[in-house]
């Protein structure tokens, strides 16, 4: 008995020290009708990340973004590295991705913009990004616009990359757990920069410039 009880002990040892090893993956969805956040959600957990959606409650953009940026602070402060921390948003929430960005100021932390880059967010708050940023966008959407004057002139930006995808989905791109942004993201997040494969269907891939 004793040693079932020492081999549970160890099992379980095991088990949390996996869970704590996991990266974390911090999402902020979308606030348009008709995305399965729900398939997201679980289909970024299936690729290894602990996951956990930060919602707006309400809170204006900029309320929002000081809340998840404490959230990824947090993380740090409990020792998980920056480089094992990602910030995700989607639509709407992609803007709040690039002010969490901003206030975190950590070079190591990995952000991926679906969607929604707009330069004017940068005359309306006056940031500088920070981190690994990823932006992707459908070339087919009018409400998404080249993510790289949000990075602009930002010396915490470790690196840089953007896609602009042919999916044939347009804005609904991201409503759903879709290959054609999840592989990069993935990949991203895991440290690396985004291959194009052959049925990536990419029409720019940003270099790396270090200029900015």
């Amino acid at each position: 008995m004793p040693s079932r009880v020492l081999l549970a002990s160890v099992l379980m040892a095991v088990s949390v020290a996996a869970a704590a090893e996991s990266p974390r993956l911090i999402y902020l969805p979308s606030s348009e009708s008709g995305v399965d956040h729900g398939a997201i959600v679980r289909a970024l957990g299936a690729q290894g990340f602990q996951v956990a959606t930060v919602d707006s409650e309400g809170q204006d953009r900029l309320t929002y973004a000081r809340r998840v940026a404490k959230e990824v602070r947090g993380l740090m402060a409990q020792g998980v590295p920056a480089g094992e921390i990602s910030v995700v948003g989607a639509g709407s929430g992609s803007a709040v991705a690039t002010l969490v960005s901003a206030r975190v100021g950590d070079p190591g932390v990995n952000y991926v913009l679906l969607g929604q880059c707009d330069p004017i967010l940068k005359s309306e708050y006056r940031f500088r990004m920070s981190g690994r940023v990823l932006g992707i966008h459908d070339a087919a959407d009018s409400a998404s616009h080249s993510c790289r004057p949000l990075w602009s002139e930002s010396s915490k930006v470790s690196d840089r990359q953007e896609l602009v995808l042919h999916s044939g989905y347009s804005a609904t791109l991201f409503h759903a757990p879709r290959e054609q942004w999840m592989a990069p993201l993935v990949q991203w997040s895991g440290g690396g920069r985004v291959t194009v494969g052959e049925g990536a269907r990419v029409s720019q891939v940003e270099p790396r410039p270090r200029d900015n």
